[in-house]
């Protein structure tokens, strides 16, 4: 692998210089390829109920979500995190779509809203399936159209029973809602690859991400059994070669190629989720129960929606 000497920036409340490689055209071989051995994460905020949801806007913020405490806080670069509302009723999952509107699953709420990030003001985008509130929607992922797939699985959050089979959804720009995949227990984490045309489902109680060919906005084919992870997935996210990231609790992150190869395991004491963010997108946040961590990567992420827009 070709490689140049850089220096990375990465703010995380002061400014710390961390010399890494940053690598070109070829996609990294190992773990230590993506991370520097010997790289500590960097405590960015603690003291939250559960964190997870982390999404990037298209400035590198990072908002993470504390569902036990209803809340949603934003960790601006150079800045360090502020809360940002404190009325989401059981926030978990969340994404950005292309106007740079946030998508959050509230999950309790039995809910899909969309926050203007300005107002913070919110509306409904999704409560229901053919007249039947949903479970618990619990992770989300938008395509280019800005119609989303969701998960709806049910931890009992609130103590609220299940309603349906915890299944997977997608909901069009129109809010017309669809029942895509029901090949999980308990889905979980979920997320599209930037082209729009692969879906990774990640079923928390066996242990398995799925892997979808996507022929059509909600129209899913070639359903495979991915990968086996003798873990319990939750949330995922991509880099710029196409690797992916699954945070499985306490067994920290493992990381994938494209073609389903084991890399190796980054090291967090707990990781609910995890997303690429930063000022240039090379940092990975990771959402880890009562705190949040941030580490410097060797490869960039996949950038938010608003951004591609734009390339």
């Amino acid at each position: 692998m070709k490689a140049t000497i850089a220096l990375v920036f990465a703010v995380l409340g002061s400014v710390i210089v961390y010399p890494v490689l940053v690598y070109g055209d070829e996609p990294p071989k190992s773990i230590e390829e993506i991370v520097a051995p010997g790289t500590e994460p960097q405590v960015i905020g603690s003291g939250y109920g559960f964190s997870e949801g982390p999404a990037a806007d298209g400035e590198g913020n990072v908002y993470f979500s504390d569902g036990k405490n209803d809340s949603i806080y934003v960790y601006r670069v150079g800045q360090g995190v502020e809360l940002f509302v404190n009325d989401s009723t059981d926030a978990n999952g969340m994404m950005f779509n292309s106007k740079g509107e946030l998508y959050v699953c509230e999950g309790a709420a039995r809910r899909i809203v969309a926050f203007d990030v300005k107002t913070k003001k919110k509306r409904v985008l999704a409560s229901e399936f053919q007249g039947t509130a949903f479970n618990e929607p619990n992770d989300l992922t938008i395509d280019q159209q800005d119609g989303f797939y969701f998960t709806d699985p049910n931890y009992r959050h609130r103590g609220q029973p299940s309603l349906m089979k915890e299944d997977v959804y997608y909901v069009r720009a129109d809010g017309t809602v669809s029942r895509v995949s029901q090949v999980c227990i308990k889905p979980n984490g979920i997320l599209l690859t930037p082209d729009n045309k692969v879906l990774y489902l990640a079923d928390n109680a066996a242990g398995i991400i799925y892997r979808y060919d996507v022929v059509g906005p909600g129209q899913l084919a070639h359903e495979t059994k991915w990968i086996e992870l003798g873990a319990h997935p939750d949330g995922m996210t991509l880099d710029e070669f196409g690797n992916l990231y699954v945070a499985c609790g306490r067994a920290g992150i493992k990381v994938y190629t494209k073609n389903g190869e084991y890399l190796g395991t980054i090291s967090v004491p707990y990781a609910s989720n995890c997303v690429f963010g930063g000022k240039d997108f090379r940092t990975l946040f990771v959402t880890s129960a009562d705190k949040v961590y941030a580490i410097p990567t060797k490869v960039r992420g996949i950038l938010p929606l608003v951004l591609r827009k734009q390339e």
